[in-house]
């Protein structure tokens, strides 16, 4: 499947996002840190559930 150039930066966006949120050491994290990493995985989600809209759109 080929996405558009916004597309793919939006799941490229979405895998760094979780990346950084998979190496996060929950330990030694702040609340800041914490909070910014969900925020980063908000958008991130939001922007996947916006591109599977698009291609299921296109798809029927």
């Amino acid at each position: 499947m080929n996405l558009t150039p916004s597309q793919q930066a939006a799941v490229t966006r979405a895998q760094a996002a979780l990346d950084h949120s998979h190496q996060m050491n929950l330990g030694t994290a702040t609340d800041r840190d914490l909070m910014r990493n969900v925020g980063h995985l908000e958008i991130a989600l939001e922007a996947a559930l916006r591109l599977i809209g698009e291609l299921t759109e296109g798809g029927e």
